[in-house]
């Protein structure tokens, strides 16, 4: 691991060249010139730290928490700096980048419990929890979604939050006769999908629609409440033993090849559809999908909301079964090159309790207000009317969050096998038992080659 970091340094070293250089802010003490008119001695002034804070959403989304923060913490000036705007992955090559050049900034946030943990493994994540007990605050106490340890350390605290849910085009729902689910299994969900499915060709609007990431090959999984992953919850042991697998992997293929009610996976690669473009456009009724798709539900200036959306839990196995799903919060971290530690991690634990919901995003503080921070998000929307919010909240007030499970470094070396096996499956070319074969075999290869 040691060695694939180092190397992947390197690169960065060199490719950071086509960068532009940043400073950091730095404490500054100056005096001013004359005595006041009492005739006191000249007083000194200390300049604002300025702390810089990376990212990928608009300005607009942290600069009123940014604002509120700084009225607070006069001392303290936040920089906010999207990277490469509305893309976390390219962003986080970017951050990966300035680290490796030693270029200064102090805080950033993450998007992924792999993109986490690979780098607080690698040193680049300053450790909170001395910051947190010197400040005599117990993470349980303040926060509803825990966030992964890397060795019993803490290493970040919670930005946007939520659980994964059913995204629903409402208006066919309505044609169908079909009600907003409450609480469903997955046999429901299937069967729902066949009663919105309608059409033929390229007019057809099928009833589900998948994209390519690992999680459409995850479905059932998501639904238990503990090894959701491709690797059980301790970091140590490959999943594929785990029924619910096998089972999610079929559920795919059986609603795409006997039910013919979710978009063909190979149209999916192929022509590259985009999950948005595929739901708006009517042509897919209902998707599982993330959180930041609830604000993109009421229309973007890219693709207008022309008709109301609906949310429905993620669906359970079994019914009566508590309803879980995939889900959490994007890590916030302080850089371990931070020449401002102590600001940062105070501008860190702001943005994460009181600030988030100014973001009009969720958050996971257990002192925010459910409701409020929902009336904020759709009233930012451009077409509120557009988003069905009674269906939202219940969806978030009933949907509970597993502990984050340990994850590898080479996470991603991990998922993008697993679809490489899912791939030939739903593609024709292996049958389920071959399959799991597969997975098993080389996948724990790539454990092996890692230990």
């Amino acid at each position: 691991m040691g060695k694939k970091w180092l190397s992947v340094l390197t690169a960065a070293l060199v490719a950071s060249s086509v960068l532009a250089g940043c400073s950091g802010g730095s404490n500054k003490t100056s005096a001013t010139e004359n005595a006041d008119s009492k005739g006191n001695a000249p007083t000194s002034t200390t300049e604002p730290v300025k702390i810089k804070f990376l990212g990928w959403e608009k300005s607009s989304v942290y600069q009123p928490a940014i604002d509120a923060f700084e009225q607070k913490n006069p001392e303290i000036k936040v920089e906010y700096v999207p990277l490469v705007e509305n893309d976390s992955n390219e962003s986080i090559k970017k951050i990966d980048l300035m680290y490796a050049s030693g270029e200064d900034f102090d805080v950033f946030t993450l998007n992924s419990a792999p993109a986490f943990s690979q780098r607080a493994a690698n040193g680049m994540l300053e450790p909170l929890d001395d910051y947190l007990s010197k400040e005599g605050v117990k993470y349980e106490d303040e926060y509803k979604a825990e966030q992964q340890k890397v060795n019993d350390k803490r290493y970040s605290l919670p930005g946007k939050f939520g659980p994964w849910f059913i995204l629903l085009n409402k208006s066919k729902l309505d044609e169908a006769g079909l009600p907003v689910p409450t609480n469903w299994t997955w046999d429901d969900f299937r069967d729902y999908a066949k009663k919105l499915t309608k059409g033929e060709g390229a007019g057809k609007t099928y009833g589900a629609h998948f994209h390519s990431w690992k999680d459409y090959f995850l479905l059932n999984l998501y639904s238990a409440p503990e090894n959701q992953g491709i690797m059980k919850d301790d970091g140590i042991n490959l999943n594929a033993d785990n029924p619910l697998m096998k089972k999610s992997l079929e559920l795919r293929y059986e609603m795409e090849k006997t039910d013919k009610s979710s978009t063909p996976y190979q149209d999916v690669i192929t022509q590259k559809i985009p999950y948005r473009d595929q739901y708006f456009q009517q042509k897919g009724v209902m998707m599982p999908i993330g959180p930041w798709m609830i604000s993109e539900a009421g229309g973007t200036e890219k693709i207008p909301a022309t008709f109301v959306s609906a949310f429905a839990p993620w669906p359970t196995n079994n019914k009566g079964d508590d309803i879980y799903s995939y889900g959490g919060a994007d890590p916030l971290v302080v850089s371990s090159k931070s020449k401002h530690k102590e600001e940062s991690y105070k501008f860190l634990r702001y943005l994460s309790t009181e600030g988030m919901v100014l973001t009009k995003q969720l958050s996971a503080w257990k002192k925010a207000d459910l409701d409020k921070e929902v009336d904020e998000i759709i009233s930012s929307t451009l077409s509120p009317d557009k988003i069905d919010k009674a269906s939202l909240v219940n969806t978030l007030s009933v949907t509970k969050l597993p502990v984050p499970p340990v994850t590898v470094s080479y996470a991603a070396d991990l998922e993008n096998a697993y679809i490489a096996e899912a791939d030939n499956y739903i593609l024709g070319v292996t049958d389920i038992d071959k399959t799991m074969e597969n997975i098993k075999t080389n996948l724990q290869k790539i454990i092996d080659a890692n230990k």
